[in-house]
């Protein structure tokens, strides 16, 4: 027993320090996960003793280490279901941060170590949990007087229809399904008379609805033909009451991430700052926020062909694992990049991935509708991670801060500002 206390407090040091080797790792997780811990005092007094002394680890907020906790017991799931696979996993995919250190991990390796650290946090955080709670004073004001005013985003649109009415639709559904009548997703009727009487009247290919949300929200809309369309905060999609015979075409404003119904008759198109997208069969995703000055065009499977509306110039054809980017000079430049990031959003994720701030600060106010400030230059601080959008603003934060930020939330005449400051 002695034996093991030494070898396993040993250990600890070592890994602590950086310093474990394969081999060692795999052995000391072995031992903690065999051991009968609360039934060997020798072993629990070595373990608690090293393990609840990391600074590195309670200097952590809360959240951080609620979102690690999560993501490492993500990542064990996820390789318990495909142990043969290499992957990479870096530093970045567990929160955000100004430098960017990736390693290569083996299966096995991967399994010891996050073991490991899921031990590590999960006796921390539970310390933590029954001490008395210390808050960052950087962030206090935000605990103790915004904590409640500043909620994450969510299903939340308008719906225009072609005489002008407007329509809130139902924040406990998730989205709307063109057909004869607009209905949500479980079936409940939402302007079928209204509708019914156009379609009589007015060739329904020229009846134009649109779909807006909010800073703040989000929400899907089934098409006539089909397509599935995920309509990100501060957007509005235009589109018709049923399409024409020869084309498909919407009109987007801001952000969507379109899965298209294959109609090799009829091309979708989407018009978007002078921006044409024509596809028959596809998903991607298009960036057009009226407040940037370019247009990111990202595909995920099929094939796009991008173009001035007013096919000024030759069109450009996208591959999927390709994004464009459309500037107002028109300039178009193609890359080849991870998808991921692109998309993460409708999933319910901020995915950062050498995401400038200001870029990454743009979607949180966005989603959380707040008007970012900056109390001096916008610092040059990139981040890598990912975050839950579910999240109270207040946890995204103290993960940001950690960059080397301060932020100040404040209201003025009903808005919420988030005033930034470089440390």
């Amino acid at each position: 027993m002695e034996t093991n206390k030494s070898k396993i407090d040993q250990l600890l040091q070592k890994y602590k320090e950086g310093n474990c080797s394969l081999e060692e790792i795999e052995w000391l997780q072995h031992a903690l996960s065999t051991a009968d811990i609360h039934g060997q005092d020798a072993i629990d007094q070595a373990i608690v003793a090293n393990l609840l002394q990391p600074s590195s680890v309670e200097k952590m907020s809360e959240s951080r280490q609620k979102i690690m906790l999560e993501n490492i017991k993500e990542q064990i799931q996820r390789r318990a279901e495909d142990s043969d696979e290499i992957s990479d996993m870096g530093v970045e995919s567990i929160v955000p941060m100004q430098k960017k250190t990736i390693f290569s991990i083996r299966w096995q390796y991967w399994t010891a170590a996050a073991c490991l650290l899921l031990f590590v946090f999960s006796m921390v955080f539970w310390r933590q949990q029954t001490s008395p709670v210390q808050m960052d004073g950087n962030l206090a004001g935000i605990q103790d007087t915004m904590k409640d005013i500043v909620q994450p985003g969510g299903n939340r649109a308008t719906l225009r229809l072609a005489d002008g009415t407007l329509l809130e639709l139902d924040k406990q559904a998730s989205g709307i399904v063109m057909g004869e009548s607009i209905t949500y997703e479980n079936g409940k009727s939402i302007a079928s008379a209204t509708l019914g009487k156009e379609r009589m009247t007015v060739d329904p290919s020229k009846v134009m609805l649109e779909l807006t949300t909010p800073l703040g929200g989000m929400y899907q809309i089934t098409l006539p033909d089909g397509t599935k369309v995920w309509l990100n905060a501060a957007s509005s999609l235009k589109y018709p009451m049923s399409f024409a015979k020869n084309e498909r075409k919407v009109i987007l404003l801001g952000e969507a991430f379109f899965e298209v119904t294959k109609d090799s008759s009829r091309p979708f198109k989407v018009l978007s700052k002078g921006q044409e997208i024509e596809v028959l069969g596809t998903a991607f995703n298009v960036n057009a926020y009226p407040e940037n000055t370019t247009i990111k065009t990202t595909l995920i499977t099929g094939k796009v062909k991008l173009s001035k509306e007013n096919h000024a110039t030759l069109p450009i054809y996208l591959k999927p694992g390709q994004q464009s980017t459309n500037t107002n000079s028109g300039n178009i430049q193609v890359a080849n990049l991870d998808t991921a990031p692109f998309t993460a959003w409708k999933d319910g994720l901020f995915y950062f991935d050498e995401t400038p701030l200001s870029e990454a600060l743009q979607q949180i106010g966005r989603w959380y509708n707040v008007e970012v400030r900056y109390k001096a230059e916008v610092p040059q601080t990139h981040f890598y991670g990912r975050i839950k959008r579910s999240k109270p603003l207040r946890e995204v934060l103290e993960v940001l801060e950690e960059g080397g930020l301060h932020f100040e939330l404040s209201k003025k005449q009903e808005k919420n500002i988030l005033l930034v400051t470089p440390l």
